[in-house]
């Protein structure tokens, strides 16, 4: 199983072999929903679902069962509903079976066509905003790579030192906690430190702590020597000030993740780290909200679908700006660079919606799926909630 991204959903899309079935479906981590098998039961429902259609559709029963048998591979999986995650994409059609577990839910959705059904994959193409997480316990020293929905862990390649253990022996920090170190009592060795007071003991910690990131400095320097990506601290309060005075990584966040991490898993981490950064995830999005407001009249926009069909053939399409729940059905003829658009949806008929949006992955432009529509014109017969800013 891989991940999502752009080349992925380009790929499901160039797929040709009919039928094609897409089913989409929340998931979850924990809870009743995992331990009374309630994903795998709706799962179930999709599949029988997919089943009686097929079977109305006058298709063989014997090629049927043996369209759907990974699909009952996967539902007959039990250790696979256990480890789920919030959402999860099926994909099958004679050529290929493939599914990928999502970090956001989707809605309940089964679909037969000439074509997989990918709109809910398009938020994971917008531009995404990486950026790395540093997490520093008693225990050792991890990396990772992340951006608003995936976080994956970097090959250290044995760049930062072992744990701190040994440098923390003689003092205690109530389990990773907030409070300020205490040396455990008779423990400390060596005659400076039998008389060193509280204060000078913190003061020597500190020290040693001060000596002991640098080293972890010297490991991020090199690792991301390359990048210009914010890199967000977690660890125990009493560290940060200490990380940041010996820090040299020039885009470490002022602000970090404090508390207890040594126990919470790397998708806990992963969602403080998110809501930590806030607008970062936006700025892309809002500089080509802005490029596209201040070409206003310039002819450099447009909101008319089937001009944006057209200029998305040619390339001409940067950024296309879509309202989340805006649907156009009809055909395009790419040759010729006709639009016939329907009032309601008929057969052989396509989303002329995902039509443009692929147009403009396959081209390199960028695509935003949006909530709102402020940065569009007032709805209007030519505006259906699209948007374009073109290169020329």
């Amino acid at each position: 199983m891989e991940s999502i991204d752009k080349q992925t959903i380009l790929r499901l899309a160039n797929q040709n072999a009919k039928p094609c079935i897409s089913i989409y479906m929340p998931t979850h981590r924990k809870g009743d929903e995992v331990n009374e098998g309630l994903d795998r039961i709706l799962f179930k429902n999709q599949v029988q679902k997919v089943k009686n259609e097929l079977l109305r559709a006058d298709m063989r029963s014997n090629e049927v069962d043996e369209l759907l048998k990974p699909l009952e591979g996967l539902l007959n999986d039990k250790e696979f509903w256990k480890n789920q995650t919030e959402g999860l994409a099926v994909f099958r059609n004679p050529e290929l079976f493939e599914y990928f577990q999502s970090p956001i839910p989707f809605n309940d959705l089964c679909e037969i066509n000439s074509q997989f059904r990918l709109r809910p994959l398009f938020a994971f193409t917008q531009s995404s905003s990486e950026y790395y997480i540093l997490n520093i316990t008693q225990k050792g020293t991890s990396l990772f790579q992340a951006d608003q929905y995936f976080i994956h862990p970097v090959d250290t390649q044995d760049l930062f030192p072992a744990s701190m253990d040994e440098i923390l022996e003689p003092y205690e920090l109530e389990s990773e906690g907030q409070g300020q170190p205490q040396s455990k009592s008779g423990r400390m060795q060596g005659e400076a430190s039998v008389h060193r007071g509280a204060k000078e003991e913190n003061k020597y910690k500190d020290h040693l702590l001060a000596d002991y990131f640098r080293e972890i400095d010297k490991g991020v320097k090199q690792l991301l020597a390359q990048s210009k990506k914010p890199l967000v601290l977690a660890c125990v309060e009493y560290y940060h000030p200490i990380y940041h005075e010996v820090n040299t990584y020039p885009f470490l966040r002022e602000k970090g993740i404090t508390g207890s991490l040594g126990t919470i898993s790397q998708n806990e981490i992963h969602h403080k780290a998110n809501e930590l950064l806030g607008d970062y995830f936006t700025e892309r999005q809002d500089k080509r909200i802005t490029q596209y407001q201040n070409s206003s009249g310039s002819g450099l926009i447009s909101h008319d679908l089937r001009q944006i069909l057209e200029s998305a053939v040619t390339g001409r399409v940067d950024t296309l700006f879509v309202k989340d729940d805006v649907e156009v059905w009809g055909l395009f003829d790419e040759n010729n660079l006709t639009a016939t658009i329907h009032d309601e949806r008929k057969d052989n008929d396509e989303s002329l919606i995902d039509k443009a949006i692929m147009l403009t992955l396959r081209n390199g432009g960028e695509i935003y799926i949006m909530n709102d529509v402020n940065v569009l014109p007032h709805t209007s017969e030519s505006n259906i909630g699209i948007a374009a800013l073109h290169r020329f």
